[in-house]
């Protein structure tokens, strides 16, 4: 199997974020919460419940009764604890240290139980936890011996158990005998290699060199699929685009906003960045949700874009930012974003080149000025409070604080009625085609392309496919 990163270590602080090596990490760590692939609601996996009785400002976690990592040790409350103060705490450098921060601290109740309070009520922090490394729970004993120690042997409570790595090369996991849910797994080992290229991993899939690769990317599918390859698919609301931090220059400025937001031509920047396979998200659901509302999110026009631009230059604060370009198709996608800043004028755009490490970690920070991010939801509750909400602290990584979008997505979350909910989200979708936290360019996919032998591959969103659930046809 190929993912879209290579791991640099395997303990849980480590990772960028649920969705960059998911088939590892649920392989190794299991699900502690499992999505509905209809709905996207999200249910216990390595819990017994996870629940909330005043609207998000306490959480009551329990652990299943008698699980324990592959090294003996108890996957209790004590555990979680442990696990997620370690996420929390800044001086380890977690991409995920965001949503950790919106726990204020946590109580063991019992044995199998933790209180999670948190620093301010989050009605949609279960659905979160799915899309960081809060759901990848490590054995304390292991992490105990260091990171460097961890990596050399990484212990979960997950479907298989680490057997050897080689850096920038092959992950070999084998089948955990004593995993909770038997008879999974049914596979008796996993070989899982990262490759951030797109056209490698499917040159590998067409030369039989793996059987599954994970994708994001619509031309890849297309092109695996016309070569006879599997597709199996999960597509959000949202998408992916461009993050404008709005709590420092230039961006600090509706109108810089604005402007980049009317500059661009999305369609031509898309087709640029997938060669040919544009996928625009022009509304911020998709039609087949019960929250869709025909309100564009963006507009392009060239003349208002460039008198936006004319009249900060005036001012004296021409826009002039960097674009933060990560290894993978960023530099596609900067060169295709300057391509089109060039024809206009008072507005300058540089490449911020960063490293792998820094993936994630930039947002939480607040140390760029735009670059490529996800928007992208199953549950809106959830992902869109904590993303635009003034009072997410450090999930909200564009740092957008509107007291009309905050009234809005308080008003979503709290209503119970879908069409009082969906008057509240076209609300909030009307405010963020005004506001241009996000410029979104492309629709994001999370899925697989597979040989007709893979079967069990079952896509619920974030941290897929599930690796318990994988066999092989003979």
């Amino acid at each position: 199997m190929l993912e879209q990163a290579q791991p640099t270590g395997f303990d849980p602080v480590q990772v960028f974020s649920s969705t960059s090596m998911p088939v590892t990490y649920s392989a190794l760590y299991g699900q502690f919460l499992v999505p509905d692939p209809d709905t996207g609601v999200y249910e216990c996996g390595l819990c017994e419940s996870f629940t909330t009785e005043d609207g998000g400002a306490t959480w009551e976690v329990v652990t299943r009764e008698g699980l324990t990592f592959t090294d003996g040790t108890a996957f209790d409350a004590e555990a979680i604890k442990y696990n997620w103060d370690r996420i929390k705490d800044p001086a380890n450098g977690s991409a995920s240290a965001g949503i950790a921060s919106q726990i204020d601290h946590i109580e063991i109740v019992d044995e199998r139980t933790a209180k999670i309070v948190m620093v301010v009520p989050n009605p949609g922090f279960m659905g979160l936890m799915p899309i960081y490394a809060l759901q990848w729970i490590a054995s304390p004993t292991a992490l105990e011996k260091g990171t460097e120690e961890f990596n050399k042997n990484p212990i979960g409570a997950g479907p298989f158990v680490f057997d050897s790595w080689i850096p920038n090369g092959v992950v070999k996991l084998t089948k955990n005998p004593d995993y909770y849910d038997a008879p999974r797994p049914y596979l008796d080992a996993l070989e899982i290699q990262g490759v951030p290229d797109n056209a490698q991993r499917l040159n590998a899939l067409i030369s039989g060199g793996a059987d599954l690769i994970m994708n994001s990317d619509a031309s890849i599918f297309a092109e695996g699929t016309a070569a006879g390859f599997i597709e199996t698919n999960y597509t959000f609301n949202g998408g992916i685009g461009f993050m404008l931090n709005t709590s420092k220059p230039p961006f600090d400025d509706i109108r810089a906003r604005n402007a980049l937001a009317y500059a661009l031509d999305l369609e031509q920047l898309s087709d640029a960045v997938t060669k040919g396979y544009p996928s625009v998200p022009e509304t911020l659901f998709t039609e087949d949700s019960p929250f869709y509302a025909d309100i564009p999110l963006q507009t392009h026009d060239a003349k208002k874009a460039q008198k936006l631009f004319d009249e900060l230059a005036a001012e004296g604060t021409p826009v002039e930012f960097a674009y933060t370009v990560f290894p993978g198709p960023g530099q596609t996608v900067f060169d295709a974003l300057q391509a089109q800043l060039s024809t206009y004028e008072n507005v300058t755009v540089t490449a911020d080149q960063r490293d792998t490490s820094e993936q994630g970690v930039v947002g939480t920070t607040g140390d760029y000025q735009a670059l490529t991010s996800s928007l992208a939801f199953s549950d809106p509750a959830s992902r869109l409070w904590a993303t635009l909400h003034g009072d997410a602290e450090r999930t909200n990584y564009s740092r957008i604080d509107d007291p009309e979008l905050n009234e809005a997505l308080d008003a979503a979350v709290a209503a119970t009625d879908v069409e009082e909910q969906k008057k509240h989200w076209a609300t909030v979708q009307e405010l963020l085609a005004e506001l241009d936290p996000y410029i979104l360019y492309q629709q994001f996919f999370n899925g697989t392309l597979s040989t007709d032998k893979v079967n069990g591959i079952v896509m619920y969103g974030y941290t897929t496919p599930a690796a318990a659930n994988l066999w092989l046809q003979q």
